[in-house]
């Protein structure tokens, strides 16, 4: 049954599924990945694998943005773990990383705020722990895309004032960004998150910028081709952007083959 779906899926006119054109989403710092039928490749960072190594976390952290929705029983599972962690914390209130690793288990029960809290307390310990810039930068950045999607859901109420999202909000998550490759220059992922951030406020060239030092620290990054080539394609640039969307198809990204049809459809 599985080669029978990925025979119907993947062989055949890939580019003519129905996929919507949207950005391939940021990466974080998590315990969960979904299950790809195509294989991408593994992300790896040397001070993350050490962090897994020295014990403190509860599981094995990844480095993905196709994060995997929690079951009921992890969801138990994590907040469990947070009176644990309280408890380690409270044995040793000078640990960095024992901070970060509760602020993990906040963000997986999705309690973003205590999150932060955590991640503005590892930083104060350890002001170079690279991971808690990384993943603050990205909860903030989902705490604004939930307010967006909020306001535009929700009717103005005549005489209510309503703050409205706007890019300064974002210049917390960039500064955090900007830290991490200050701390890390080789933490590729920080380059394509503060890159999808420019993009989302439609600042493409500084977009493009960071989409390229991430291609040239990886150069079969193919979330970062796909993003770039839409991002040239969003700048009237479309023939670099099929051309990135191609390489992003040849290294797993199946759906920039429907996009690149899309494209090379309106073009003709």
């Amino acid at each position: 049954e599985a080669e029978q779906r990925y025979t119907s899926d993947y062989r055949g006119r890939v580019q003519d599924k129905n996929v919507n054109i949207t950005l391939e989403p940021m990466f974080a710092l998590t315990y969960y990945e979904k299950m790809s039928d195509v294989k991408r490749s593994v992300n790896f960072h040397k001070y993350i694998e050490d962090l897994n190594r020295s014990g403190v976390l509860s599981k094995r952290l990844r480095i993905t943005n196709m994060e995997a929705p929690l079951t009921e029983e992890q969801v138990k599972f994590h907040f469990a773990l947070i009176d644990t962690h309280t408890s380690a914390i409270v044995a040793d209130e000078k640990s960095a990383p024992k901070r970060f690793a509760r602020a993990i288990d906040f963000y997986l029960v999705q309690d973003f705020s205590s999150a932060v809290s955590d991640l503005t307390q590892t930083i104060l310990l350890d002001g170079d722990f690279f991971p808690a810039y990384f993943m603050r930068a990205l909860i903030r950045c989902k705490q604004l895309e939930y307010q967006k999607a909020e306001q535009a859901a929700e009717t103005e109420i005549p005489g209510e004032k309503r703050k409205e999202i706007t890019a300064v909000d974002y210049e917390v998550v960039r500064k955090d960004l900007d830290k991490v490759i200050n701390l890390a220059p080789d933490f590729v992922y920080a380059y394509y998150n503060r890159a999808n951030v420019s993009a989302m406020l439609k600042d493409y060239r500084a977009a493009v910028a960071d989409y390229d030092k991430a291609i040239e620290l990886n150069p079969d990054f193919a979330d970062a081709y796909f993003n770039r080539g839409l991002t040239h394609i969003f700048l009237g640039n479309n023939k670099l952007g099929i051309s990135d969307l191609s390489k992003a198809g040849e290294l797993g990204i199946v759906s920039a083959y429907n996009v690149i049809k899309r494209f090379t459809d309106q073009t003709e």
